[in-house]
């Protein structure tokens, strides 16, 4: 008997979404009370990393609410791979889990990429442990994004990214062998998702300092730019769904009854807020304080990509999948940026507060409408 995966293969029962959601508040009030109610930022405090590495491969495993458990279930047991279009690597780690002597392939299949992809967010961690608690920064990273975090092969290809990011950016190590091996790894997180084009096309803001206020302000008159050039194209927008994977999900957001469309709306809109308002409230903080070199680098590349995904979103629609996968592209520098800002005392309590709210909603949201 499979441990969790033994569904009708065409819905997910209503206990087990309530299931994930309970956990998902557990760890939330864990957090809260680490954070909000402590509020200290003290980095004395017991971490209890192993904890959420064990946790967060469990997740990576049995996590399954919503429809692409059933996809990649899908593609393990039953697909011919002959005309196969998407990234190989699955494909190879599709074969391998087949090939496994015993009953739970599509387990390890699972532990090969959410696992790996939250191992490798958790290794960029520990590069920043000087400067703050890697245990916490997990932990942020699951409170703030675990419900989109875990749910398509895109977080692979999202960590490979960023851990080129971080290699680059050397963290006191400047060494011209690293920053080449950096830039080569990014350019390769390509060959796990192809949306990750987008990122590879961003990789010059690294060089841009949007942490100065008169830079922002510039970027700010490229981005109107940006848009108004976007609006010219906007009718190659089916064409770049169709190019970034996203042409299926498009279309299944179209065919949403009205009251599924005014759902999705409010959900994107609280969505985006999750992303959009702690980075506010990190720029106000950045234009006013000297950081160091590789947390300023992983803020430039996380500014970028927001810009990008705003500007998708406004030329776009609010109910764009191309835009919002692009802003799901900086969960992981986000985390390691609110907890920087966390322990270097960028936000009041109510604001922090209010940070974890909108992740609390969106999340639910996630976790029980699936």
């Amino acid at each position: 008997m499979k441990l969790v995966y033994n569904f009708d293969g065409e819905s997910i029962p209503a206990w087990v979404q309530l299931l994930f959601w309970l956990i998902y508040m557990v760890i939330f009030v864990y957090a809260f009370k680490k954070t909000v109610l402590s509020w200290n930022r003290n980095k004395r405090y017991n971490d209890i990393t192993w904890l959420f590495i064990v946790y967060f491969i469990l997740y990576a495993i049995f996590y399954c609410v919503n429809d692409d458990y059933f996809q990649y279930r899908y593609w393990l047991y039953g697909f011919d791979f002959s005309y196969w279009g998407k990234e190989m690597f699955y494909v190879y780690a599709i074969l391998f889990s087949r090939r496994l002597p015993f009953e739970y392939q599509f387990e390890v299949f699972r532990l090969i990429v959410w696992g790996g992809a939250f191992s490798i967010a958790y290794y960029i961690y520990r590069m920043y442990r000087g400067l703050l608690l890697p245990g916490l920064t997990l932990l942020l990273l699951f409170v703030f994004y675990s419900s989109a975090f875990c749910y398509g092969r895109a977080s692979l290809a999202m960590a490979v990214y960023f851990l080129g990011i971080a290699l680059y950016l050397g963290l006191g190590n400047k060494g011209v062998f690293l920053k080449i091996l950096g830039v080569v790894i990014a350019i390769f997180s390509y060959s796990f998702h192809h949306e990750m084009l987008v990122g590879i096309a961003l990789l010059p803001c690294l060089f841009i300092k949007f942490e100065k206020r008169s830079m922002s302000y510039f970027s700010l008159l490229g981005l109107v730019i940006a848009m108004i050039a976007l609006t010219y194209l906007s009718s190659y927008a089916q064409y770049l769904d169709s190019l970034f994977d996203n042409d299926e999900l498009s279309s299944k957001v179209e065919n949403f009854t009205e009251k599924e469309q005014g759902a999705f709306r409010l959900s994107t809109l609280i969505k985006y807020l999750d992303y959009f308002y702690p980075f506010f409230l990190i720029t106000k903080h950045f234009w006013n304080r000297k950081v160091p070199y590789f947390i300023a680098g992983m803020y430039r590349i996380t500014y970028g990509i927001l810009m990008a995904s705003f500007a998708f979103m406004v030329v776009l629609g609010s109910r764009s999948v191309f835009s919002y996968r692009i802003m799901y592209i900086t969960m992981i520098p986000l985390a390691l940026l609110i907890s920087y800002g966390y322990y270097n005392k960028f936000f009041t309590k109510n604001q922090f507060l209010m940070m974890m709210l909108f992740a609390l909603l969106t999340n639910s949201i996630r976790f029980i409408n699936g």
